[in-house]
């Protein structure tokens, strides 16, 4: 819920940024209006004066971005100037960093050592059943419909590169799409 209502302030902030920007930008058009006539009269003699010039190609050139692309410029040049007043100072910057780290490294590590420690014991149950024998053959007490296999494979020739992969996308794959195991009785 907090997750939620944080990811919906942060995406009010950017479309007010950005609507902001491009009132902004629009506004400036607007009031440029007067210039640009002046600019394209030929018959003015205030044309031929160079600063007019040089004021009228400046304009042409910032009239040539379209308005959106200016907006979204503008709106990011804003974020990034409220982010450097707020963290103007280096224990700021350094909180920042190692709040950073701990949110987004923590659950990496955490994730890898799960897939570690569901590696080993799928290695574990792989060398126990290589040498399981079945003494099914002695107990009176046998299951109707209760199997196990044991299948000897010879080993793969993967190296260490390969096996971490495949382990991790065996283990990302359970843990997107988990699967549901039932068991019977």
């Amino acid at each position: 819920m907090i997750t939620a209502g944080l990811t919906f302030l942060t995406f009010a902030r950017i479309v007010v940024c950005l609507v902001e920007a491009y009132v902004a930008v629009r506004s400036e058009r607007m009031h440029d209006e007067g210039l640009m006539q002046l600019c394209n009269d030929p018959t003015s003699e205030a044309a031929a004066a160079p600063d007019l010039r040089a004021l009228c190609l400046r304009k042409r050139a910032e009239r040539a971005a379209p308005i959106v692309l200016k907006a979204v410029l503008r709106a990011v040049t804003t974020a990034f100037s409220e982010f450097c007043e707020v963290f103007s100072s280096p224990s700021r910057v350094a909180l920042l960093v190692m709040f950073s780290i701990t949110g987004i490294a923590a659950p990496i590590v955490k994730a890898l050592a799960a897939l570690f420690v569901q590696n080993l014991k799928k290695r574990r149950l792989k060398q126990t059943a290589k040498y399981a024998t079945s003494d099914s053959e002695d107990s009176d007490e046998d299951d109707e419909g209760h199997y196990q296999v044991v299948e000897i494979s010879p080993r793969h020739a993967y190296n260490t590169r390969q096996r971490l992969g495949l382990t991790l996308r065996r283990g990302m794959q359970r843990i997107v799409a988990p699967q549901v195991m039932t068991t019977q009785i």
